[in-house]
């Protein structure tokens, strides 16, 4: 993968997941580990 893709992915993910603290505002904690997770595995 180009890292120009790679960086189109993970602004693509970021935005997503910006949309998700919008809307929630009091994020369940696990869903926040699990995010961290999937970072970390990228």
């Amino acid at each position: 993968m180009s890292s120009e893709g790679f960086l189109k992915e993970m602004q693509t993910i970021g935005e997503k997941f910006l949309l998700k603290l919008q809307k929630l505002p009091k994020a369940e904690p696990v869903e926040i580990v699990s995010f961290c997770v999937v970072l970390l595995f990228i």
